[in-house]
């Protein structure tokens, strides 16, 4: 389970740390924008909780479908790499003017195996109750894998002039292998992250 507050915390302390040693001055956002992105962001967290990407067997495919929906719709650049079909790695990119070497945000897409027996709440609900949303992934590692999500979608609307790249990999396997994932990444598509 997540405090709903910390997750937007975290998004937000995520988004300041990329934006400031990049040397860009942000605007603080008003009342009205920090709801739209609370909601948002947690629109999308449950959306991805809900999808059960337990490793094994991953099937990190549902999620990076989704992150893929939601990037291409707002005009990211996005590519998908995989060892196997059903356990893609997503690298999603902003350009800047290059003057400073890009920026990896990362979250990995799976989540480890859980008895449902010993729940509360069923482990793919995604409820809320209390403050808290329960679930499996909320704090290892979805909550990371939106909180950099929301980054790129507010660095491309709010059309931040970017001194780097900033390179979004949501990546999968790293709760059994990293052979799937960021192992995967590194032997093979290193260019794309480095």
């Amino acid at each position: 389970m997540i405090n709903v507050n910390r997750l937007t915390g975290w998004m937000l302390a995520v988004r300041w740390a990329v934006l400031l040693p990049a040397g860009v001055t942000v605007a603080r956002e008003g009342a009205q924008d920090l709801a739209r992105i609370e909601e948002e962001t947690m629109r999308h967290f449950q959306a991805i909780l809900r999808l059960d990407t337990s490793n094994p067997p991953g099937n990190e495919k549902l999620v990076v479908d989704y992150l893929k929906q939601v990037l291409d719709r707002e005009g990211i650049e996005t590519k998908v790499f995989a060892l196997d079909p059903q356990r893609p790695n997503l690298v999603a990119r902003l350009r800047g003017s290059g003057k400073k070497r890009p920026i990896l945000i990362m979250g990995h897409t799976d989540v480890g195996m859980g008895d449902p027996a010993k729940w509360t709440h069923p482990p793919f609900s995604a409820t809320r109750e209390g403050g808290y949303v329960y679930g499996r992934g909320t704090v290892d590692d979805k909550d990371n894998v939106v909180a950099c999500l929301m980054i790129m979608l507010e660095l491309k609307r709010q059309k931040v002039a970017l001194d780097r790249d900033v390179i979004l990999l949501a990546e999968a396997g790293e709760e059994a292998s990293t052979k799937w994932g960021i192992q995967y990444m590194v032997d093979n598509h290193w260019s794309e992250i480095e």
